[in-house]
């Protein structure tokens, strides 16, 4: 069989599964090298299936952070896909947009040709949006919808939203961003639609494209400063797959420098102390992680009808099966961010600073999956921009062992003030009156938690990430950036990343629809580059 392409792909998730549909849609023959198997788990497809895929021992890496003084020095769960569509297959379905200025401000850092009328275009090419819109794709290979279910409650949420003088939005990714609105979900119907069953399965009768699943990446091969291929372990066999115009790397914010790492591309020091050979001393490799750090508070509320806790559980669950079987509706179409509210906690943003999200559940002791007996609710208040940098970095020569990663939250003052605030708007939202006698109080951390100092141990002691990490090969114009504009980089030709690392700043969102949507264009560069 042959094992030379025109392109490798590492990484079948959100941007390695667009990459690998449009450049063999091109012509070009592509081989896609992917750690996990084929989708079939029937959770992917289920949406509130998430609940039961976090911490999924064959379809996640089972990374943990580091332990840190900041956020109590607990080692915490960091889930990162491992099957086909990467971690579209397991996360919460959001499909939420950047704020425009978020790529703008990519823009004035170098990054020539991303700023967000750059952008938009991408977004609106990769979805396929039921409720159209302004600037919003409805031809696209990615569906998009709001919910199949709204709950009544939502609707109280928004009325207390304006009430505290915020906007009540229709469409959570139109012209105006800040406000109330409720979540768009990557959802067909009754389905999760995955980046791999939006842009990979389509693709996969095309003789030119070939995925190599259950392959285990080694190392990127360099030769003459050229990247040449990657070697990988299949099946306890270990060759290479050669690439004839260059190598793509999208394997994550995580795996993206950690495999960079293990070929010699990264800081010298980090190569030195596991007793790997340098091939290119790149100092920004792993570092500039960011990542979206949440604090769960919790509610109760006055009544079961306003709550799902009971109809997650037997035997109610068996009605609700059922409704998803026939209907396409119900708990099981839900993801855990039903609503969200965009706010800005200072005078004088650009940008909210603050996103909360929830729904109607509550989880036993803040375990997602574990619903409490009685009903209640869950709010996570997330920093959009935080100022806190951490880092990817080997912990030993071996591919197979994970790297050290740590996001480093709330090590800067400016990220604990803001959480703090972010905390209080979200008392603040939840005690307006048109919440009167439906929210009965708050149960995480409860009233005894009065000061900022009490609010933010409770964020330390029990928060965690948002499944947002990026930036770790960032682009941009400076030379501590590891790529370029065109996510080429810098010192070894025939080498691109293209996946969520690649970011300057983390925008203010969940960020699979900006992978795609960097994806998109990527594959535009590639095929420019390709016709010379």
């Amino acid at each position: 069989m042959d094992d030379t392409f025109d392109h490798v792909i590492v990484g079948a998730g959100s941007a390695g599964c667009v990459l690998a549909n449009r450049l063999s849609a091109g012509g070009a023959t592509v081989a896609v090298i992917e750690a996990g198997g084929p989708d079939r788990h029937p959770y992917i497809h289920i949406p509130a299936g998430y609940a039961r895929l976090l911490d999924h021992p064959r379809l996640t890496w089972g990374f943990r952070t580091e332990p840190d003084a900041a956020t109590g020095n607990r080692a915490l769960d960091y889930p990162r896909g491992r099957v086909w569509g990467g971690s579209s297959s397991i996360n919460g379905l959001g499909h939420v947009r950047g704020h425009p200025s978020d790529y703008d401000l990519w823009a004035q850092k170098g990054c020539t040709g991303w700023g967000w009328d750059d952008l938009l275009p991408y977004f609106m090419r990769h979805e396929s949006f039921a409720g159209g819109g302004e600037g919003r794709g409805t031809q696209g290979p990615q569906p998009v919808e709001h919910l199949a279910e709204r709950p009544e409650l939502l609707d109280h949420f928004a009325a207390a939203a304006g009430a505290i003088g915020l906007p009540v939005n229709d469409d959570m990714n139109g012209p105006r961003r800040e406000g109330f609105a409720t979540f768009q979900q990557t959802r067909r119907g009754q389905r999760r639609v995955s980046a791999a069953r939006a842009y990979l399965v389509p693709a996969l009768a095309r003789p030119n494209l070939r995925v190599i699943d259950r392959a285990l990446a080694l190392r990127i091969v360099v030769e003459d400063g050229r990247a040449t291929g990657v070697a990988i372990r299949r099946g306890g066999e270990d060759r290479i797959i050669r690439a004839r115009f260059g190598v793509i790397l999208s394997a994550g914010a995580i795996g993206s420098p950690h495999l960079l790492q293990l070929s010699g591309i990264g800081p010298a020091e980090v190569l030195a102390q596991h007793g790997i050979a340098p091939v290119l001393d790149a100092p920004g490799v792993g570092r500039n992680l960011q990542d979206h750090f949440i604090a769960r508070l919790a509610f109760r509320l006055t009544d079961h009808r306003w709550s799902a806790n009971r109809r997650i559980v037997w035997p109610r669950l068996g009605l609700e099966i059922l409704r998803w079987i026939t209907r396409g509706k119900g708990v099981l179409t839900w993801s855990p961010g039903m609503m969200s509210l965009f706010a800005r906690t200072e005078p004088g943003l650009e940008a909210p600073d603050i996103q909360i999200n929830g729904g109607p559940l509550s989880w036993a002791e803040g375990r997602i999956g574990v619903p409490e007996a009685e009903p209640g609710f869950t709010l996570g208040v997330w920093q959009c921009r935080p100022q806190s940098r951490g880092t990817v970095t080997l912990k030993s020569p071996r591919a197979e062992d994970a790297p050290a990663i740590a996001p480093r939250y709330l090590t800067e003052r400016a990220d604990e003030a803001c959480l703090v605030r972010g905390m209080r708007l979200a008392r603040r939202w939840m005690t307006a009156e048109p919440l009167a006698g439906i929210v009965a109080g708050e149960t995480r951390p409860g009233p005894a938690a009065e000061t900022d100092e009490a609010l933010l141990a409770f964020a330390r002691e029990t928060g965690g990430t948002v499944y947002h990490p990026s930036c770790t090969v960032r682009m941009g114009g400076d030379p501590g950036a590891p790529l370029d504009a065109r996510l080429r980089l810098r010192g070894i030709a025939g080498l691109r990343v293209v996946d969520a690392s690649v970011f300057p700043d983390i925008p203010v969102c969940n960020i699979n629809a900006t992978v795609l949507s960097v994806a998109e264009k990527a594959a535009d560069l590639v095929a420019e580059d390709m016709r010379g």
